[in-house]
């Protein structure tokens, strides 16, 4: 609340007084172009490296309904068929060795830029221009990637000394040695499965903290272990007051695309039934990247919730990749009279360097 004077209240600044009302623009900046278009290009993404590395993208009801040109409908066709070429993930080992390394670059970069798109709108209610996101990918790129790799290389060498005590176990004499040192392999066990759970919990504040503070790997991990691991029950009721909402959208967006989809199918002439289906499919995938824009959004949205609460973080405060323009006072002189007047930027002389 801001009192201007006179003990008069003129404006209520809701976000400081109950921060979680944060959590009620997840929808409207979801729905956002900039960010469907961002879900919708990993979601095609995501299907191409479906397509090569073997992945089927259409489930045989999909397919018999694209045969008999029917358009899909809200209520008779399997959501699951319709996306079965995002989420299958039944793969060899082979294809699992191509297709999850690219999954991750793919929802890496794509992920990273909702959130980045997300964080300048929810803390300085601006957008950043093409050039600038991608001069943000440039500089931040690194620690998008490595942040998570950097915390499964934690996990991996904490694990690392239990394995060996497994190995040692079966060497005779030895065997002795390790039961009498058990407190060490169980510690290190401990310790693997803390940062196991904490990593598989928040894993995704890593990607806020890189765009919203535009921390390194170690800063983003510190920060999610600490938001996590301080504040576990606000982590869980954001992200439930998330979901509701989100939810609710989700029914939204189904409705509308689908409910339209159907009024609007008959309405092109039936030569073009490939085309339509096309087009049918292509929307149909709306709601899905309604889902991946609602996740990234939460992120961000939850991230600066628990900064708030727990390093007393103004929203306000976010990483900028270029400082804003200062605009300079302009140069003031004296007329003939002795009044002062503004010198145009023209008679401005140069300064000297």
């Amino acid at each position: 609340m801001r009192d201007i004077g006179e003990g008069t209240i003129r404006r209520i600044d809701w976000t400081e007084l109950t921060p979680v009302v944060l959590l009620l623009r997840i929808f409207n900046i979801t729905m956002g172009l900039r960010i469907l278009i961002i879900a919708l290009i990993g979601l095609q993404l995501n299907i191409f490296l479906n397509f090569m590395t073997g992945v089927a993208f259409m489930r045989p009801e999909l397919k018999e309904l694209i045969h008999r040109g029917t358009p899909p409908y809200f209520f008779n066709v399997p959501i699951d068929a319709l996306y079965s070429g995002v989420l299958d993930t039944n793969l060899s080992v082979q294809q699992l060795l191509l297709w999850l390394p690219g999954v991750v670059l793919i929802w890496t970069l794509c992920g990273g830029l909702i959130c980045r798109s997300v964080a300048l709108r929810l803390t300085i209610d601006t957008s950043e221009s093409l050039s600038d996101l991608l001069l943000f990918l440039r500089k931040r790129g690194i620690s998008l990637v490595s942040a998570p790799f950097l915390m499964l290389l934690a996990i991996l060498c904490c694990f690392l000394p239990v394995k060996i005590a497994g190995w040692l176990l079966a060497v005779p004499v030895l065997n002795y040695v390790i039961a009498v040192l058990f407190p060490i392999p169980f510690a290190f066990a401990l310790l693997t499965t803390i940062l196991a759970l904490v990593l598989a919990v928040g894993w995704m504040l890593l990607f806020a903290a890189v765009c919203v503070d535009g921390s390194d790997g170690f800063d983003a991990i510190s920060r999610m272990f600490s938001y996590v691991t301080q504040r576990p029950l606000h982590y869980l009721l954001y992200w439930s007051c998330s979901g509701i909402l989100g939810y609710l959208g989700f029914l939204l967006v189904m409705f509308l695309v689908y409910f339209t989809m159907h009024w609007c199918w008959n309405t092109v002439p039936a030569d073009f039934d490939f085309i339509k289906t096309f087009w049918a499919v292509m929307f149909a995938m709306i709601p899905l990247a309604y889902v991946f824009a609602w996740f990234w959004t939460s992120s961000v949205a939850i991230y600066l919730l628990l900064r708030r609460s727990v390093d007393a973080t103004p929203f306000q405060e976010v990483y900028r990749v270029s400082p804003p323009k200062v605009r300079t006072l302009p140069t003031i002189r004296a007329d003939e009279l002795g009044a002062p007047e503004i010198v145009s930027p023209a008679e401005t002389p140069p300064q000297s360097p």
